[in-house]
């Protein structure tokens, strides 16, 4: 393709505007029809509707849903294209304009192709060719050189960006699936991302505040071009809003289900991974539309896995609790055992306090410790390593700092609460510099913190709370110290000191220990979130979550 110098100089972007305008309205008007054909069609048959005729009618539904958001996708891609060319070329007339501006300033003439050459004839240099060429002469190469140099970099965006169209042009009878979504947005992410500004975004580990203020500098169309370019970041960055992570993650959610489809070849581990993802998925499309409501703040591939799940919202709750499980936790967990336990969390804040509202969150942000045959074959040794929880708790520390950051209004109450070693990952997590952004700590099933007193967590004392029944054999593990020669002068010596500290539900440690059951030795380390079982274990953890200490049953320190 040749191009003028008119052709550049008298481009006009309306039309380009206005395309770029009417695909963003298409995008929007498409999610909306995903949401109604899972929350008015297929969520409401699923409970009304049973048999095969039900089945395959679901699938079609779900089909159908599918299709409007993968168009959704794609239209905020073509949208995000075109913004990405009216950039670039915009660039380039400006260029084109500055150096004609100069060459006639400086009394030159531009011809149609670009050439610049002198007013007169008269005013063509000449001398001694032995003495090389005259300023004069080389002033007109440069200004010359400026005007091709734009000419020629519109035709190469012409052409790239043209490339990018066609690869988003689809047939009928398209296979819709996250991975096709995936491979269109990296396509567009090399074409266009620079130019809209994708590398702009904060790298993971950069402080929530300044993410937020990154967010919040963005302009709507600009957080739509993040969110279709680059979704698997703005999902797991701690500074985003709430809803805009699960916007996110569930597109990220859908990609990582498509990039091993059935049949596969797959590792162990990416199996697992793989069976996981497909669960949460399941518990999400069970719980959205119910309340409360379901938000993914985190998904990713990184090690066994990361999943975080909340129930509500942590941006406008009053009472926001993040619970850090422990041994054996995988993907799987997260939508099954440990996502019942958040959500139990949230039901007994609420029956504490219904004034109030209230977001309860499971975050497997790291690699939980994983023992016996059939745990990622990793030994049983894995769940006496420090450095899980060491790495854990600083992510778990600024995974706080995000909630604090994007929270709308007052500044909510928070509880952390672990179990077994995600007791000791928030424990390191509050030993952190700083400490953590959180009014109560909750402990059960503990084999330490790796502190030696309640005071060294950072929100006081009479705010660290500890459950832990009798018969829990993790909240006797033995110190390192009791395990080799001279075990029992050590236990002597510090009864209470167990594995990765002083025990907290001693009287040493200092921290207020709450009613529990006793349990037995099979059950009681995986009753702290049950009903039942529990005792007043769980309406004691409601009551912490909601700042209502005054409900909570105490028990006699160790």
């Amino acid at each position: 393709m040749s191009l003028t110098v008119r052709d550049l100089q008298n481009l006009r972007f309306s039309a380009l505007e206005s395309a770029k305008d009417e695909w963003a309205q298409i995008a929007h008007r498409l999610g909306g029809y995903t949401d109604r054909a899972d929350v008015h069609m297929r969520r409401p048959l699923a409970h009304a509707w049973s048999g095969e005729a039900a089945i395959a009618a679901q699938k079609r539904m779900r089909r159908l849903s599918d299709n409007f958001q993968f168009a959704g996708e794609e239209c905020a891609l073509i949208q995000t294209t075109l913004d990405g060319l009216i950039t670039e070329l915009r660039a380039q007339q400006k260029a084109l304009h500055q150096a004609m501006d100069e060459a006639i300033r400086r009394g030159y003439r531009v011809a149609p192709i670009g050439e610049v050459m002198y007013a007169d004839e008269g005013d063509i240099p000449t001398g001694d060719p032995d003495a090389g060429v005259p300023e004069k002469e080389r002033e007109r190469q440069t200004l010359e050189e400026h005007i091709f140099d734009a000419l020629r970099s519109a035709v190469e965006i012409d052409g790239r960006y043209g490339a990018a169209f066609a690869r988003l042009r689809v047939g009928r009878g398209l296979a819709v699936n996250g991975l096709e979504s995936q491979r269109d947005s990296s396509d567009i992410s090399k074409i266009a991302g620079v130019a809209v500004g994708l590398d702009s975004a904060p790298t993971k580990g950069t402080d929530p505040k300044k993410v937020r203020d990154w967010w919040n500098g963005l302009s709507k169309e600009e957080q739509e071009e993040q969110m279709a370019l680059n979704p698997s970041v703005i999902g797991n960055l701690n500074g985003v809003p709430a809803k805009t992570r699960d916007k996110a993650n569930r597109v990220n959610l859908d990609r990582l289900i498509a990039m091993y489809p059935p049949g596969t070849p797959m590792s162990p581990t990416v199996q697992r991974q793989r069976q996981g993802f497909e669960m949460i998925r399941a518990r999400l499309e069970r719980d959205t539309g119910k309340e409360p409501e379901p938000l993914l703040l985190g998904i990713g591939p990184e090690g066994q896995g990361r999943a975080i799940l909340s129930y509500g919202d942590p941006d406008t709750a009053d009472n926001v609790a993040a619970y850090v499980p422990g041994l054996n936790t995988q993907l799987k967990d997260v939508a099954d055992e440990d996502g019942d336990r958040a959500k139990n969390v949230w039901d007994s804040a609420q029956y504490a306090d219904r004034q109030q509202k209230t977001a309860s969150i499971v975050w497997l942000g790291y690699d939980a410790p994983q023992g016996g045959p059939d745990r990622l074959s990793e030994t049983d040794l894995s769940v006496a390593d420090r450095e899980r929880g060491e790495k854990g708790g600083a992510a778990f520390g600024q995974f706080l700092d995000g909630i604090q950051a994007t929270h709308q209004g007052e500044r909510p109450h928070v509880t952390a609460i672990g179990h077994s070693y995600g007791s000791f990952t928030v424990g390191q997590a509050a030993q952190r510099e700083g400490g953590i952004p959180a009014d109560d700590i909750v402990l059960v099933g503990s084999p330490g913190t790796g502190a030696q007193k309640a005071e060294q967590l950072g929100v006081g004392a009479d705010h660290v709370w500890v459950g832990a029944a009798e018969n829990d054999p993790v909240t006797h593990a033995p110190s390192p110290y009791e395990l080799g020669p001279g075990a029992a002068i050590a236990h002597l010596m510090d009864p209470h000191e167990l594995h990765f500290g002083q025990d907290p539900a001693s009287k040493e440690f200092g921290g207020q220990r709450f009613g529990v059951a006793d349990g037995d030795l099979a059950g009681s380390h995986s009753s702290y979130f049950d009903g039942e079982e529990g005792g007043d274990s769980l309406n004691n953890m409601g009551a912490i979550v909601a700042g209502h200490p005054e409900q909570v049953s105490h028990q006699g320190r160790r």
